[in-house]
């Protein structure tokens, strides 16, 4: 093969092999689990991971199959709250962490378990935490879950944006108090998860009122119908509005909270909408989407025999240098193991507009994007959407390039976007 060929679509100008693979081993990895549910919130102190730790437990009660994954790396509580400080994971042959089993049916993973004491900090820069993020997805044995948990730090830094983008069929819920000075905070994680099409579940309420112990009316501690406001503004349900109750808060300092999954009788509306969620997979709403495209992109998977390659093209069916500007884009299916075309069809594409056409390939089920030049923004759109880029692909007749990708033998000329 010469020096200009490419193999199998996982080099290109801009491709970073290791990165795929990486992915990859996270999906891998995470194949066994059903649901993924982020607790997130935009300000700390709010009780995000009481409330993590509770659904969990819950669930855990129930009957369901269940991990926790606490990924704040600068303040890890879920070691407290269920009393295992003192724990550490375990090695299986493959070199994988086996989580911390809380019961037969609820396993717990922190960075907490990796610290030589709960005093100790971590004071790292953003490249060695979404490192460990990353080795938190694609290194723990899971196993088969029902539902993952992931108690994920506040904020909308680059945790969070990591968390999301390794895992982008999660769904999320979002935790606030009621008082103005959260709010304001919360809601630039719902902008957060909206920019990063993450199907938001709802808002949950928390310290919402305390139960006088005398009279045994519903006390507001904090002013203003924070979460309710909120939910409203933003169209997505309110799942519920917590009480501050002094026994689980007590067991969650206590580390004794599998021992009040009595007092958590607020949490069952949270939990009976995932229970409801049973085998259905999310599905990204965005712009451009048909029925077919979600289908065929929810399907998708790296080492499929039947594959999807997309490209941009022009009138006369060759490949389009200029992605964004393109007048089609044609669509392959092709037969992996016999290096085979099965289907062509071409597509016309949406409006150009940031971000919009990267994502209607991906909603079309594509593996692979073929292209002779690609901004960065929009190829990182569609690698973070699992789709692979191959850019610098010489122009050619589409159907040609098609085979040459099949065959290992793509003629790359280079990047010949220039923006």
């Amino acid at each position: 093969m010469s020096g200009n060929s490419c193999s199998t679509g996982s080099c290109g100008m801009n491709q970073n092999p290791e990165q795929i693979a990486r992915q990859r081993q996270v999906e891998s990895t995470l194949g066994g689990i059903k649901h993924k549910i982020v607790v997130l919130s935009g300000k700390g102190g709010v009780g995000k991971s009481t409330v993590a730790a509770s659904i969990a437990t819950k669930l855990a009660v129930e009957g369901y199959r269940v991990g926790i994954l606490d990924v704040d790396i600068h303040g890890p509580s879920v070691p407290r709250i269920f009393g295992v400080k003192d724990r550490r994971p375990g090695m299986t042959d493959e070199e994988k962490m086996i989580p911390v089993p809380m019961t037969d049916n609820l396993k717990l993973m922190s960075v907490g378990f990796l610290l030589p004491h709960d005093k100790e900090a971590l004071i790292w820069r953003g490249p060695l935490k979404i490192g460990l993020i990353e080795q938190f997805f694609s290194d723990v044995d899971w196993g088969e879950l029902d539902y993952l948990v992931v108690d994920c730090p506040p904020g909308t830094g680059d945790e969070p944006l990591s968390i999301l983008q390794m895992v982008p069929d999660a769904r999320g819920i979002i935790v606030t108090t009621p008082q103005g000075m959260a709010v304001e905070d919360v809601q630039k994680s719902i902008t957060f998860c909206k920019k990063m099409n993450l199907e938001l579940l709802g808002i949950v309420e928390n310290m919402s009122t305390f139960q006088c112990p005398h009279c045994g009316r519903p006390i507001e501690i904090f002013p203003g119908k924070g979460g309710e406001e909120m939910a409203k503004d933003a169209g997505i349900p309110l799942l519920a509005k917590l009480p501050l109750n002094h026994k689980l808060m007590e067991a969650s300092d206590n580390g004794k909270l599998m021992q009040a999954f009595k007092e958590m009788s607020a949490f069952d509306p949270i939990v009976n909408v995932l229970s409801e969620l049973k085998d259905k997979q999310p599905v990204k709403k965005e712009v451009g989407t048909t029925a077919a495209g979600a289908k065929a992109a929810s399907g998708r998977k790296k080492d499929d025999r039947i594959q999807t390659i997309a490209m941009p093209v022009d009138e006369s069916g060759m490949l389009d240098a200029h992605f964004g500007h393109a007048s089609g884009f044609a669509f392959f299916t092709v037969d992996t193991r016999k290096k085979v075309i099965v289907e062509a069809r071409t597509l016309t594409p949406p409006a150009h507009e940031p971000g919009v056409i990267p994502k209607w390939i991906a909603d079309q089920g594509a593996h692979v994007l073929l292209t002779g030049g690609m901004g960065e923004s929009a190829r990182k759109i569609l690698v973070n959407k699992g789709v692979d880029v191959v850019i610098g692909v010489a122009p050619d007749n589409a159907a040609r390039v098609a085979q040459d990708y099949l065959n290992n033998s793509l003629n790359i000329a280079g990047n010949q976007c220039n923006h």
